[in-house]
């Protein structure tokens, strides 16, 4: 097989685990990386056996680099996916596409007229209890689908020196960087979100970021639903379906977090009726591993991003309308922006 060479930029906690991704699939082959710290990525190139780029551009210019993975703050995306882009390299850009729809349009505008691959990492609805749920649905085992309930927090560890610290950098707080993946996969699930409202606090942390996020969902088919994070509560991952036939829990012992290979053997589905309940099997998966392995394979020419820009500005216009409400205390409507 022949392997994609790919930059990554961003050797923090995220950016080393996908590194070690990289590694773990036959598709990719990691040969530089970059970040603004030297010691850090010094230390990243060391310990993932790459190259340590001295620039940005020394990173995606490299001759043997064909994709970029981009594992940077939201705030800086727009500007390294354009910049990715103009010199024809493929684009990964870890979730959220950016942090306004203004910036995730840029994005896509430019990969178009570049003809280059788009991929955002929207990872979570490749999980197997995912893709189970999303067969359930389409055999109709839930009946007709009423309400959803969604949830993921994560205890933050929210410091001056970090960029999820403040509003400008980080709007929505946990909503943006948590709760999008559910965004994502509610979406996957049921299909698109009509409206939104929103409602934020900061209760909890010490960060300039509301800490506290919640958005009451209205999906095109009438669904309804709640999506909710927090910074300050324990590790939280849940979903539940309710339907005119079963209702389906769905929940993960994130005592693993942040180790995503090992979700799905933490994770229970359970089917309830009205007769009683039954756990649901379904098959692992490294949802990383088949994430990267994509990308590869679209670079080929071989598939298309399953979560591209479409999928990935859908997750962020419902956290964005979500802030939009809490700040103009009207509903937001995906039909009039």
């Amino acid at each position: 097989m022949n392997q994609v060479g790919v930059a990554l930029i961003g050797t923090g906690m995220w950016g080393r685990r996908l590194g070690a991704v990289v590694k773990r699939t036959l598709s990719l082959r990691l040969v530089t990386c970059y970040s603004r710290t030297p010691e850090n990525r010094n230390a990243f190139a060391t310990e993932l056996e790459c190259e340590s780029a001295a620039s940005f551009e020394a990173a995606i210019e490299h001759p043997d680099v064909e994709g970029v993975l981009l594992l940077t703050p939201n705030n800086v995306h727009a500007e390294q996916a354009v910049a990715c882009a103009k010199r024809r390299k493929h684009i990964f850009v870890e979730k959220p596409i950016a942090d306004t729809l203004s910036d995730g349009y840029k994005i896509w505008d430019v990969c178009r007229v570049a003809d280059v691959v788009l991929m955002v990492g929207h990872a979570f609805r490749r999980l197997g209890a995912a893709r189970k749920v999303k067969q359930l649905l389409n055999e109709s085992v839930l009946g007709s689908v009423l309400l959803a309930e969604a949830n993921f927090s994560l205890p933050g560890r929210l410091t001056p020196d970090k960029w999820r610290y403040y509003r400008e950098t980080c709007p929505g707080g946990p909503l943006m960087q948590l709760g999008i993946h559910h965004a994502d996969t509610l979406q996957y699930w049921l299909g698109a979100v009509k409206r939104v409202q929103g409602t934020f606090a900061h209760l909890a942390t010490s960060a300039e970021i509301d800490d506290v996020g919640t958005a009451l969902l209205e999906f095109e088919s009438g669904v309804r639903g709640t999506l909710n994070s927090t910074y300050g509560a324990p590790k939280t991952f849940f979903l539940r379906l309710y339907g005119t036939a079963a209702n389906l829990h769905y929940e993960t012992d994130m005592a693993i977090w942040p180790q995503a290979d090992q979700m799905d053997a933490a994770t229970t589905l359970t089917l309830r009726t009205k007769i009683g309940q039954e756990t649901i099997i379904f098959e692992p998966r490294d949802m990383l591993v088949e994430e990267l392995d994509e990308f590869a394979r679209c670079i080929n020419g071989e598939a298309v991003p399953e979560t591209g820009a479409a999928e990935a500005l859908a997750a962020l216009e419902t956290i964005r309308g979500a802030i939009d409400s809490h700040e103009s205390g009207h509903i937001y409507s995906m039909e009039t922006r």
